[in-house]
């Protein structure tokens, strides 16, 4: 498979590089960079295109482009549901099903996109009081921590779910065993 790196620059107003950074984070200094997800994304939707793969709904589109945009970040950048919101004009409820049914209808195709993201949240885990504690970790996403779950459920041994950190939005609670099992689960 031949690599390719195509370079475009566009002109910006200073209105657009401000939304732009109010969108997807960062500094306008740092636009160049934070934009190289997105373009690679673009480029992959239109090579399909010219390659004849046909969209037939609005649907379908915007899924791909987000399958195209989830492939192209870097694991410990996974989308909030906020930021998906922002991006495609949706509510953050309607992001979050958006996400789940482009999990669901992808799965294949992001399952390395997903062990990053559960990896990203196991080597940000810190165990909290002593050895035998739990272990604490800050995670953007709860869909990845659902899918991690998922994996716990289906466990040969018992092991108990990762919760939600009581007063806080992205903290989740992993007990020692269950990140035994993760850690074994995601090298």
């Amino acid at each position: 498979m031949a690599e390719q790196s195509p370079v475009a620059r566009i002109d910006l107003t200073q209105e657009e590089e401000d939304n732009l950074v109010l969108a997807i984070g960062g500094d306008a200094a740092d636009l160049d960079d934070t934009l190289k997800p997105f373009a690679a994304a673009a480029l992959r939707e239109y090579v399909d295109m010219l390659n004849g793969q046909a969209m037939t709904t609005l649907t379908e589109l915007r899924e791909r482009r987000f399958l195209a945009i989830l492939v192209s970040l870097p694991a410990k950048d996974f989308p909030t549901d906020d930021q998906i919101a922002k991006w495609f004009g949706l509510t953050p409820d309607r992001a979050r099903n958006f996400l789940r049914s482009t999990l669901a209808r992808n799965r294949n195709r992001l399952r390395d996109v997903m062990k990053a993201a559960a990896k990203s949240v196991i080597s940000t885990a810190r165990q909290t009081d002593d050895e035998d504690g739990p272990f604490e970790a800050r995670f953007p996403n709860a869909l990845v921590i659902q899918m991690l779950n998922e994996e716990l459920a289906a466990a040969k041994a018992v092991r108990s779910p990762i919760t939600r950190k009581p007063g806080t939005f992205d903290t989740y609670v992993i007990p020692k065993g269950s990140m035994s099992e993760l850690t074994a689960l995601h090298p």
